[in-house]
């Protein structure tokens, strides 16, 4: 019975590619694609590695303890993204995320045109917030599955737009070391025309001892004509943990998407037991290096 729920679950996942895929063009709130931790962000942002990626894989949540996690990015030119939420068990099966994102761009020049040409006019500001709820419980010792609802709010200068998005996710474990995780994250109806983020994703997660651990993923932006394939190595030596990843993209768009250092992801972590600190670089080729933050305090 619990085996046949998950191939219900896997079933819909890949249907829903078919039904809702929509031609190739931008999507909206691109806040949505952006990492939540410094731990997934290094592993190429993978949503399959652990516990601190509950936050887009709800069917992983039955399996942590109470934690709170904050993330901060040291954006360019003064932009400003950070991440919270809070895991809370239910009992031994279920339990619930609680999660926010917040990017705000920082003030920029409003232009207006005069004589034939472009003149300062003051500034404005645009931000995105996401709030999501996420629900996982366990279908036996081998399945778990999670779902999560999002609102997602966009504001630039005296225009908003928001939406409902849902995510569904499943989990197999292949063996006590091995687990394989699918879902379909951020699927929503249009917003004045434009798709969502929606991607459909499977992932492998295989620890071979204690202090290696290998992520695979592979995801499907359908509604921009994109698939990427992930790599993430864990190698950890006492309490410190270096983390490296490459994406893999489909398609090179304008040049830029199979530069070497712009696809690399690197990163470090420092598990204190109660608290874990979490570090990322991630290059962006002209546009400079991000650097993004986590800790995590487990209670």
């Amino acid at each position: 019975m619990k085996s046949k729920v998950i191939i219900t679950l896997l079933s819909v996942i890949i249907f829903a590619q078919f039904v809702f895929a929509k031609d190739v063009g931008t999507t909206m709130f691109q806040i949505l694609q952006m990492p939540v931790t410094a731990y997934d962000a290094a592993l190429a942002n993978t949503s399959v590695s652990g516990e601190v990626s509950a936050l887009v894989n709800p069917s992983l949540i039955p399996f942590l303890f109470r934690s709170l996690t904050l993330s901060h990015v040291v954006y360019f030119e003064g932009m400003r993204y950070s991440v919270g939420d809070i895991n809370v068990p239910l009992s031994g099966k279920s339990g619930i995320n609680l999660g926010f994102c917040y990017f705000d761009s920082g003030d920029m020049d409003r232009m207006k045109e005069s004589g034939g040409s472009y003149k300062t006019n003051g500034t404005f500001s645009a931000n995105d917030k996401v709030f999501s709820l996420s629900y996982g419980t366990r279908l036996g010792s081998m399945f778990s599955a999670g779902l999560s609802l999002k609102y997602v709010e966009q504001n630039i200068d005296d225009v908003s737009y928001s939406n409902f998005l849902v995510g569904l996710n499943g989990l197999c474990f292949v063996s006590n070391t091995v687990f394989f995780t699918a879902g379909i994250q951020n699927f929503g109806s249009d917003v004045k025309g434009y798709s969502m983020p929606t991607s459909l994703y499977c992932g492998l997660t295989a620890t071979l001892n204690d202090n290696t651990v290998w992520v695979f993923q592979l995801d499907d932006y359908y509604n921009e004509d994109l698939c990427e394939f992930k790599i993430g190595l864990e190698k950890k030596v006492d309490k410190l943990a270096m983390r490296f990843g490459y994406v893999v993209p489909s398609k090179d768009y304008n040049g830029t998407n199979n530069a070497f250092f712009t696809n690399l992801t690197l990163g470090l972590g420092l598990d204190l037991s109660v608290f874990v600190i979490d570090y990322a670089w991630l290059p962006k080729g002209d546009l400079g290096n991000v650097h993004m933050f986590t800790v995590r305090v487990n209670f």
